[in-house]
């Protein structure tokens, strides 16, 4: 079993372990999330991204780099430029900025090209809970059927996603996916990279998810994403 593997299904024997007694839907009230929104995640580029630095009045200058195991690209001009875990518009500030002494209109945009670490976390009831790769658009019950699909414990109706925002904050949606089941298509959700699936096993009640320390410190991803659900949340649809 690989290190991914051990610490998702850890991570899932506490999701499992802190759901209780059902509650009334009036007691489940959200905690600490921001509203869900269906946009990309500018997330922060990682070691083996690849992504492309162009220069728009001088394109003969213009790179397509891989960040490198030290979160570094290595630029023609200028030289080495660190990325890691920054966003296309921030390092195009700092471009400019360093392309300024080399031209008189060091207008710099970067395009992110191939993302190395295309992954998702599928967990709770399904046959193979795990880290699965999410090699194109893929929304929630195929992230389900990769994992195997549902054991016959799970609630189907209530399929947790969870996601961060391009600030890095948490957001929950809970998805119906047996509603997509009996034709309901246009109610999935695409998956993005980094998100994270969870099947119950009954009513959503208490669940406590120690990303940062189960997931993200092991994965060696820099994000600081950490949330409770708690008998104040209230789920959103």
């Amino acid at each position: 079993m690989s290190q991914h593997v051990r610490i998702l299904t850890l991570l899932c024997c506490l999701l499992a372990s802190a759901c209780v007694s059902p509650l009334r839907p009036e007691e489940q009230q959200p905690l600490g999330f921001e509203m869900w929104r269906d946009e990309l995640p500018d997330y922060g580029f990682l070691p083996g991204d690849e992504l492309d630095v162009k220069l728009i009045y001088n394109p003969e200058f213009s790179d397509r780099v891989i960040v490198s195991p030290d979160g570094l690209i290595h630029l023609s001009l200028i030289g080495s430029v660190k990325v890691l875990d920054r966003t296309p518009g921030d390092i195009a500030e700092e471009l400019r900025q360093r392309y300024a002494t080399e031209f008189r209109h060091p207008e710099a945009i970067v395009v992110p090209r191939m993302f190395s670490s295309e992954i998702i976390y599928v967990g709770g009831e399904v046959q193979r809970a795990g880290v699965l790769k999410l090699a194109h658009r893929m929304g929630v019950l195929e992230g389900v059927l990769e994992a195997g699909g549902f054991r016959e414990t799970a609630r189907m109706d209530r399929v947790i996603l969870l996601r961060r925002t391009r600030q890095g904050k948490p957001m929950l949606k809970v998805v119906n996916v047996r509603r997509i089941i009996e034709g309901g298509a246009e109610q999935d959700v695409p998956l993005r990279r980094f998100d994270m699936i969870y099947v119950p096993r009954s009513d959503l009640a208490e669940v406590n998810l120690w990303l940062h320390q189960l997931i993200y410190n092991n994965l060696a991803l820099s994000t600081n994403f950490g949330y409770t659900i708690n008998r104040n949340t209230r789920t959103q649809y």
